[in-house]
């Protein structure tokens, strides 16, 4: 037979579990918008110095990227981020850095 402190336990552990479980749903999405950002951030950089007219177009596809990832979508953003990355030609410097 359980005794009756183990029961308490038990409920305790499972209200306290209850209680974090929406702050774990948040948290990525959090880390998405987070990362939405950085990756914006990185692409205006790289834009700062390719050609104007690959630069507009990238710098087009990352504001679209940005208002996709503020309505949470990130997968969809993240596929916008790589168009921006193609257009800057970008990706063949980032083969080489790794």
């Amino acid at each position: 037979m359980i005794a009756r402190s183990t029961i308490d336990r038990l409920t305790i552990a499972a209200m306290m579990l209850t209680a974090t479980l929406p702050f774990a749903a948040i948290s990525p999405a959090q880390a998405g918008t987070t990362q939405c950002a950085v990756q914006a951030e990185q692409l205006r950089t790289e834009a700062a110095s390719a050609n104007p007219q690959d630069a507009a177009k990238a710098l087009r596809s990352v504001k679209i990227a940005e208002k996709i990832c503020a309505e949470g979508n990130s997968h969809e953003a993240a596929k916008k981020f790589a168009q921006a990355r193609t257009q800057l030609a970008s990706t063949v410097q980032l083969a080489e850095r790794r």
